[in-house]
């Protein structure tokens, strides 16, 4: 049987996951029920947690008008028969980056910073003692996408100083203006424009985003991201919230498999990386997360299209067919472009996947950092996708048919006769294009593929992509 398979490169402890590899697989999914039943979702993540060797795992399905299933299975705490519940707070790790993300687009919005402010304009009395000459250009832009030139970690620059932001003798606030002592005054590890994945970069956006609103960073994400999303329960976890907690309680588990108790100091990352991943949520309020970047409407927490659409702006390639966008990684489908991230801290792990041309996205969280953690929530987000979505993959022809404006000299008549995609170009011959999927569509006579872009719904598409010679080139429709 046909399936949606799904793979990921982890990196090591506290670096969080960054680059996902979507497998191909048939157009048109095998025919399944709307919605499979509760009892039988559940039992098949109970093979998939028992297969891997996982002590729990919950899942939730949504499309852009509500949330479509949640389901769970095992327990709190490997060893106990203390039953994990959907209204269990997960760390998510990494996922947080997109949420961080759409915080700066709201400060865009408000004028309070730019996608091309740079870290020199933000401090612009620090010497070049404070901040190396090499780092003063990188731009909110580059951090976002991993372009800075920031090593991964803080303990890429100074273990000792990396084991003692877990002591949080400070607000979180106070250790990140640390850690920009530690990290901004050194020479960048790389070349700006490179991508090398950087939770350090995240940290450096918090402190930027933070010093211009005057505001904590967690403050700001509560009022203008959690907040407008009805979003209850997103808890940036701290040593200090941590040792207030009381059974029943969810236990992450480490690499090894054992529990450990969320408690204790080294459970959660510090503080400081706030902004790159030690958010705790529910999956109901994860979903609405979730099914805002799905629906494609910016409000309630954007007021404009183009802040939203930069979100999700492929900015860097990331990997074989893979780019970085603003915390999200993109991904060519066969069911339409999608947007991915996983992420570990190092005791949970958590995956999103979101598809906007077939309305639909899943999340699947699991409380172990086991190795095997990926491959049993990759399998349950292909098992998802199957059985929510028999019919994914047959979108309409028709649908892509229009005018598109590459520039005012270049534009593409797209139609459809007889069962043939017909591309016309200004000033150049009719020529037909062939399906590779359902919205990507290439020629036989050159080598160029067009990928065309839908939103949730019946509509016909917005843009196209023109992919020639190694570049991208993006193309509005301008009408019929």
């Amino acid at each position: 049987m046909p399936r949606i398979e799904f793979g990921v490169v982890v990196p090591g402890r506290y670096t969080f996951a960054a680059t996902h590899l979507l497998g191909m697989m048939l157009l048109a999914l095998p025919t399944a029920d709307a919605q499979p039943s509760q009892t039988k979702l559940e039992s098949k993540i109970g093979e998939i947690c028992r297969k891997h060797d996982l002590p729990a795992m919950t899942v939730a399905v949504v499309n852009s008008k509500g949330t479509l299933q949640t389901a769970r299975w095992g327990v709190r705490k490997r060893g106990t028969t203390d039953q994990v519940q959907t209204t269990d707070r997960f760390a998510i790790g990494s996922n947080t980056k997109s949420m961080t993300a759409t915080l700066a687009a709201v400060l865009v919005e408000g004028k309070k910073i730019r996608w091309n402010t740079t870290i020199g304009q933000v401090w612009p009395k620090a010497t070049d003692q404070h901040i190396h000459p090499k780092l003063k250009a990188v731009t909110i832009d580059d951090l976002l996408s991993h372009q800075s030139g920031l090593p991964a970690n803080i303990s890429d620059l100074s273990p000792e100083a990396w084991a003692e932001f877990f002591a949080e003798t400070r607000t979180p606030a106070l250790e990140r203006r640390r850690m920009l002592g530690i990290v901004l005054s050194k020479p960048p590890a790389g070349d700006r424009g490179q991508y090398v994945y950087s939770n350090l970069g995240y940290a450096v956006v918090a402190a930027m985003l933070e010093t211009r609103a005057g505001e904590p960073f967690e403050t700001l994400m509560k009022k203008h991201v959690f907040d407008p999303l009805e979003i209850k329960t997103a808890e940036f976890r701290s040593l200090a919230t941590a040792k207030r907690m009381k059974p029943p309680m969810l236990w992450g588990h480490k690499v090894d498999g054992s529990p450990i108790d969320p408690r204790i100091r080294g459970a959660e990352n510090p503080t400081v990386y706030a902004s790159c991943g030690t958010l705790h949520i529910t999956l109901d309020d994860y979903a609405k997360y979730a099914r805002w970047h799905l629906a494609g409407d910016p409000e309630p927490v954007l007021e404009t299209q183009e802040a939203f659409d930069h979100l999700h702006e492929p900015l860097v390639e990331s990997g074989p067919g893979t780019k970085y966008a603003c915390g999200w990684i993109c991904a060519p489908t066969p069911l339409g472009p999608g947007w991915n991230h996983a992420g570990s801290n190092t005791n949970f792990f958590a995956l999103i996947w979101v598809v906007t041309e077939s309305d639909i996205a899943t999340i699947v969280c699991t409380n172990s950092g086991q190795s095997q953690a990926f491959a049993a929530c990759d399998a349950m987000t292909g098992h998802l996708f199957e059985s929510h979505s028999p019919d994914l993959g047959k979108v309409k022809p028709e649908r892509l048919v229009g005018r598109y404006q590459l520039n005012p000299n270049f534009v593409f008549d797209v139609r459809y006769r007889n069962g043939r995609m017909m591309v016309g170009i200004t000033n150049q011959p009719t020529q037909e294009v062939f399906a590779d999927s359902p919205t990507r569509w290439s020629y036989r006579s050159v080598k160029a593929t067009l990928e065309f872009h839908l939103r949730p719904g019946n509509g016909p598409a917005h843009a196209l992509t023109l992919h020639q010679n190694g570049a991208a080139q993006n193309a509005k429709r301008i009408g019929n």
